[in-house]
């Protein structure tokens, strides 16, 4: 079948898996497909994962290929959208430096755009989900690291270089750890999962004692939320600290940005009462001039095909 409408497809190119969709500039989806990555192989292979996924989502939506007016890419890393490619790709490296745009045109001759994963995830939520009809948009994800997407004034903002939105490396402690940041003290080396579980152990090691402890080195996040609602004094003292450099992350963005909406997704907004909103509500007293009272702050609406679909929206646009 041809579409009466121009349709896209959205492909978001993640460490496990690729994920594709099919829809229009509206944000409906027709067809989605999704195959494990070979995030382990060369750049052809895992190009060729990504054009595979894409042609199974049309035909799971059951159009023609002479539908697609254009290709979207989300992939998670350091994004030079001018050149098409990825400049940095910790999940991925084989892939960084390689031309992902020309070789996925080299398999399929439409056109093609690239973006970063969380801005396009920020665009798609903007655009189709929670912050529909805002225009200045800050979207965060908080899991084992802390990224971020800003659109303003209806559009992804990428910087000088492409590379912008990288909240996560965000100074909070000037004489903090580097955790897996270059950034001293960055806001993810102290409040991401990984940071958490880090933090934990580090205290037990010198001396503190927890229930923790039985956890050894499988020690995670949802470990010590869990050993926090059981009363336990370290476990306490860690998300307490944790939240108040939160609060002073999220209070730096805010007078940076002043947003509409803030969407905060990732594993870690599974912990909203705990862990978000005392961080939320130690921004809004902090914010210089009010700012942030009354900036809405909300979970993510549209899940797992936020990327895509914000690739979509990109390959739209363009």
């Amino acid at each position: 079948m041809t579409s009466a409408v121009p349709l896209y497809v959205g492909i978001d190119v993640g460490g496990t898996k690729t994920l594709a969709v099919v829809g229009d500039a509206t944000g409906r989806m027709l067809g989605r497909a999704v195959n494990p990555s070979q995030a382990d192989q060369r750049a052809d292979v895992i190009v060729d994962v990504i054009v595979q996924t894409a042609r199974e989502a049309v035909a799971n939506a059951g159009v023609e290929p002479a539908s697609i007016h254009g290709a979207g890419i989300a992939a998670a890393g350091a994004v030079d959208p001018h050149r098409g490619m990825l400049v940095s790709c910790p999940q991925m490296p084989q892939i960084a430096d390689a031309p992902l745009v020309s070789m996925f045109r080299e398999r399929w001759n439409i056109p093609t755009v690239i973006g970063n994963d969380a801005n396009l995830a920020g665009l798609a939520e903007q655009r189709f989900g929670v912050g529909k009809g805002t225009t200045n948009l800050l979207f965060i994800t908080i899991s084992t690291g802390i990224g971020g997407g800003i659109v303003l004034n209806g559009e992804v903002y990428t910087g000088t270089s492409g590379f912008a939105g990288e909240i996560g490396h965000i100074t909070v402690d000037t004489h903090g750890p580097y955790g897996r940041s270059r950034t001293p003290g960055a806001w993810e080396s102290h409040c991401s999962g990984t940071a958490l579980a880090r933090i934990a152990n580090e205290r037990m090691a010198a001396g503190e004692r927890s229930s923790l402890e039985s956890a050894g080195g499988e020690l995670d996040a949802i470990a010590i939320f869990d050993a926090l609602r059981a009363g336990d004094a370290l476990a306490s003292s860690v998300v307490a600290n944790a939240i108040e450099h939160m609060g002073t992350a999220l209070t730096s963005v805010v007078n940076i940005l002043d947003p509409e909406v803030i969407v905060i997704g990732g594993g870690l907004s599974n912990e909203w009462d705990s862990y978000i909103a005392p961080s939320v509500a130690r921004m809004r007293e902090l914010a210089f001039a009010d700012m942030g009272k009354q900036t809405r702050v909300a979970p993510p609406a549209l899940g797992i095909e936020a990327g895509a679909l914000g690739a979509i929206a990109l390959a739209a646009q363009q």
